[in-house]
């Protein structure tokens, strides 16, 4: 993840614009046509946040450390305008859930591996992460799920199409994709 970050400063928190004919950049936008249903992609920003790629990397760690069987899960999360600093500065927070635009599948974050389904929480701005998701044991959630069962770290909908996360640094906010906004002359 880091080897292809930008040098000099020590920022907190770096947004590095991808050149578009890298191929850092085709492999983002090749996942993301998977499911983006026509979308087509303005700009791609890598986020750097050393802090943030740190926790996430010991989570991982633990998790293994732990017999957990983890996989690493490349997964959208749509988003308006006014989220993407504090995500890529603080993350994404999970006690936030619901505030955009419910919980159906728990109350934590969630993420989904289709672009046309995180497009809806977009509010139109058409703005999304793809991020790095730890999925270990995972289970059923619903409205009322607000941690899940014992032994378990994930919830998901049955057609296995949304992920919900309730710990912090059981994701890395890893590119912030940006697209044509539904309505220009709105934003």
């Amino acid at each position: 993840m880091a080897s292809n970050w930008s040098g000099g400063d020590y920022s907190p928190c770096k947004l590095i614009t991808l050149d578009r004919d890298s191929s850092e950049f085709r492999t983002v936008q090749s996942i993301f046509s998977l499911s983006s249903r026509g979308l087509s992609i303005n700009r791609i920003d890598r986020v750097e946040n050393p802090f943030l790629l740190g926790q996430f990397l010991m989570k991982k760690d633990k998790m293994n450390r732990q017999n957990i069987s983890v996989s690493e899960e490349s997964l959208f999360h749509g988003t308006m305008k006014s989220n993407v600093d504090g995500i890529c500065r603080f993350n994404f927070d999970w006690r936030r859930n619901g505030q955009s635009r419910g919980h159906k599948f728990g109350q934590g974050v969630s993420f989904t591996p289709e672009v046309s389904y995180a497009k809806h929480y977009t509010s139109g701005h058409n703005i999304f992460f793809l991020v790095k998701v730890l999925v270990g044991r995972s289970t059923f959630g619903n409205t009322f799920t607000t941690i899940p069962p014992t032994s378990y770290d994930t919830t998901r909908n049955t057609k296995n199409t949304v992920f919900v996360k309730y710990e912090d640094d059981d994701f890395y906010p890893q590119y912030v994709i940006h697209c044509p906004p539904l309505f220009s002359f709105l934003l």
